[in-house]
């Protein structure tokens, strides 16, 4: 119900006459209230199999609708709770650290605790080797 809630109101965004233009900031928020913001710059969106796909600034990312709980246009950066989606260790980039920090916290040498839900790279609240693939798929630009 959640997934079909997020899909109709993206189809009435883009049947409206609400330009994102007019605004700075698109924020996915999943249920643990960590946002996903892209900059409306080069904004473009794609909706296929209960996933968004987002480009912005030349960047693109998968968001699987089914852990959103909203989505919203701001004129506000938001704070503390912005991440890119990859980046488990917080600090802006996506990289090799955060595959590492996901392949211990699968071998239990790490408990996962201190990254904020960053660490469930997909969104399905486990970390495995999905996790792993798609931050080696945003960092080749493949995802």
């Amino acid at each position: 119900m959640k997934k079909l809630m997020i899909l109709l109101s993206a189809a009435i965004l883009t049947m409206l006459s609400v330009h994102a233009d007019t605004y700075n900031y698109l924020n996915f928020v999943n249920a643990n209230n960590q946002i996903t913001q892209f900059s409306t710059t080069g904004l473009k969106m794609t909706f296929n199999g209960g996933k968004a796909t987002v480009t912005s600034n030349g960047q693109t990312q998968t968001i699987n609708l089914a852990s959103m709980a909203y989505m919203e246009f701001s004129n506000t950066q938001a704070g503390g709770t912005t991440y890119t989606v990859g980046d488990v260790n917080g600090d802006g980039n996506v990289d090799v650290s955060d595959v590492n920090i996901i392949i211990n916290i699968m071998l239990g040498k790490d408990d996962g605790s201190a990254y904020n839900g960053r660490q469930f790279v997909t969104d399905d609240n486990t970390v495995d080797v999905s996790d792993v693939n798609l931050v080696i798929n945003i960092m080749l630009g493949k995802s």
